[in-house]
């Protein structure tokens, strides 16, 4: 782990507003330790120049959201990775730049990030197992699909969405449309690399992935009691009890709150059997 690369992303999760592009190379560079975030920001900088002329001949929201995801997924040619969609490379911002490839929430930061540099009122949705982007005006909302070429989603495409994702009709909530900041974004990339680490026993870039998303949530209890559990799995009982410890602190009625005990009796005998 570099610590500059560290500091800084724990600087950045400290303050509002969080950066999101900045943030997004960041965690990346902790995987690409010579990655140049000043760059990467210029290459979007320069998609937004270049877009600029092309998005504001549209007369009005409808318009722009379709000049806009033509230039970035027709003409530049960014879609989503369906071939290798676990691919870590997908969730690191520097290589969705450079290879045109990406999951949701990648591609989403992307059409965020310049969207928003032209004018475009832009947010991002943490919709259930999918990122979508939301396009707001004075006439109402558009719901954007960066993975699928920018198509503009109706509810009933929503919907259908959500009933191919639970197996059955699913009511569609108000919150699965809230538009989300940059901490939550983050943290759902992180999640995302978690996930693919955890799935792959890659012990290491996994707590590195649960250390940054508690920088980003540090009352996210259910990824304090995750990263005791890989503590102790990693035989790091002092920082594993810790953990756990904290979460009984924050969480004491919480579902798992007697398994952590359990853990925090355990690990109390593992430290002093080392001290």
């Amino acid at each position: 782990m570099n610590d500059d690369v560290r500091r800084e992303f724990t600087s950045i999760a400290s303050r509002e507003p969080v950066p999101l592009a900045r943030g997004a190379l960041l965690i990346a560079k902790e995987e690409y330790p010579t990655l140049d975030v000043e760059n990467y920001l210029e290459q979007i900088a320069a998609l937004a120049r270049d877009a600029e002329p092309i998005v504001r001949s549209g007369s009005d929201t409808v318009e722009r959201i379709q000049l806009l995801s033509q230039y970035l997924f027709e003409q530049k040619g960014f879609e989503g990775n369906r071939d290798d969609y676990s691919d870590p490379r997908n969730s690191f911002l520097n290589e969705v730049l450079e290879r045109r490839k990406g999951i949701p929430i990648t591609l989403s930061v992307i059409y965020l990030e310049v969207g928003r540099r032209l004018g475009i009122n832009l947010y991002g949705i943490s919709f259930p197992t999918h990122f979508l982007v939301k396009a707001v005006d004075d006439r109402g909302e558009l719901v954007i699909d960066p993975f699928f070429g920018g198509a503009i989603l109706s509810l009933e495409d929503i919907r259908a969405r959500l009933a191919q994702i639970y197996g059955q009709p699913v009511e569609l909530h108000p919150a699965m449309l809230k538009p989300v900041g940059a901490r939550t974004i983050l943290a759902r990339i992180l999640r995302n690399l978690k996930g693919i680490y955890l799935s792959t026993s890659d012990w290491n870039r996994a707590l590195s992935a649960l250390d940054r998303i508690l920088l980003l949530d540090p009352r996210s209890v259910e990824e304090l009691a995750e990263r005791g559990g890989l503590f102790e799995r990693l035989e790091c009982f002092q920082a594993a009890l810790d953990d756990f410890q904290s979460f009984l602190s924050i969480a004491p009625e919480h579902p798992g709150a007697d398994a952590a005990r359990e853990s925090v009796l355990r690990l109390v005998r593992q430290v002093a059997l080392i001290n």
